[in-house]
């Protein structure tokens, strides 16, 4: 395709052309959909992640000569069954990580354009609070408060998205000071349009583009804090799974059935490794000025 076609053609069908033609997006979007496909539909044809059978405790994959195709991935220390497992840890990961992006990304978002419009007094009140959370170490942090307050799903997703809202305010604070002073904006206020719709209607459809892409990043990264949590006893509690806690589970295995430890392991970290290379793939797409 021509350059002279390419700029013809609108932003929204660029956007998708680059898109289309990007091997992470293929890849990283590919993944993630297939992920969200057996946490969705897997339960229908698994086995009950919780039900325990002491006589089948520790079978070995199917791909090992004691296997069976009753238990595809083996069982674990309970006999439970580990595909099942593994699918209603898909289900408790994808979770967390966008239940944890909403609330990191409203609270992210709201003060980074209060600073980045309003600016003065308000500028410097969110990059004191901006300054604050970026000191404070957020594993450290997670496992205190949760320590103390206790561990359960709602716990783990208001704790982990109040520690990660820095990077949304920083970006959005950033693309509002672009855009405060635009022509768009000015003729905005001339008309006499509020400053709820200058900010939601004029200026936030904007940068939704850069919010995407650091969605993206918050979302692998709170995957990860929430396996970091459940592997040291202080995320998700039995009896659901979850990948982290199905790694700690079986660390006393690791030399003797170290398939115990690599199944949820390498499913973490294709899980992880999808939604970065979607994330790299849609900054392409909305900033590709940006790369050489």
């Amino acid at each position: 395709m021509t350059a002279a076609t390419l700029t013809a053609m609108s932003p929204r069908r660029l956007a998708l052309h680059r898109m289309l033609r990007h091997g992470s997006f293929w890849f990283g979007g590919g993944a993630i959909l297939l992920i969200l496909l057996v946490a969705l539909v897997g339960p229908l044809f698994t086995l009950d992640p919780v039900a325990q059978n002491l006589g089948a405790r520790l079978i070995p994959p199917v791909w090992d000569v004691r296997g069976s195709w009753t238990h595809p991935l083996g069982t674990d220390q309970l006999g439970r069954d580990l595909l099942a497992r593994l699918v209603d840890g898909a289900r408790v990961s994808m979770f967390i990580g966008v239940a944890t992006v909403l609330v990191s990304g409203l609270i992210g978002t709201a003060m980074g354009m209060a600073a980045g419009y309003f600016g003065g007094r308000v500028d410097l009140v969110i990059n004191f609070l901006i300054t604050i959370r970026l000191t404070l170490p957020v594993v450290l942090v997670a496992l205190v408060v949760v320590a103390v307050v206790g561990s359960s799903l709602t716990v783990l997703v208001v704790v982990i998205g109040l520690l990660l809202w820095d990077r949304f305010a920083v970006v959005t604070r950033s693309a509002t000071q672009r855009l405060a002073y635009s022509d768009f904006v000015i003729a905005a206020r001339a008309i006499g349009s509020s400053t709820p719709r200058i900010l939601l209607v004029e200026i936030l459809p904007n940068i939704v583009g850069p919010l995407i892409v650091v969605a993206t990043v918050e979302v692998a990264h709170a995957v990860l804090l929430e396996a970091a949590l459940s592997f040291l006893g202080l995320g998700v509690k039995p009896p659901l799974a979850s990948w982290g806690l199905m790694v700690a589970e079986s660390k006393n295995q690791l030399l003797f059935r170290p398939w115990l430890i690599a199944i949820p392991g390498v499913a973490l970290v294709t899980l992880v490794l999808a939604i970065n290379l979607l994330g790299d793939a849609l900054r392409d797409v909305v900033a590709p000025e940006g790369r050489a």
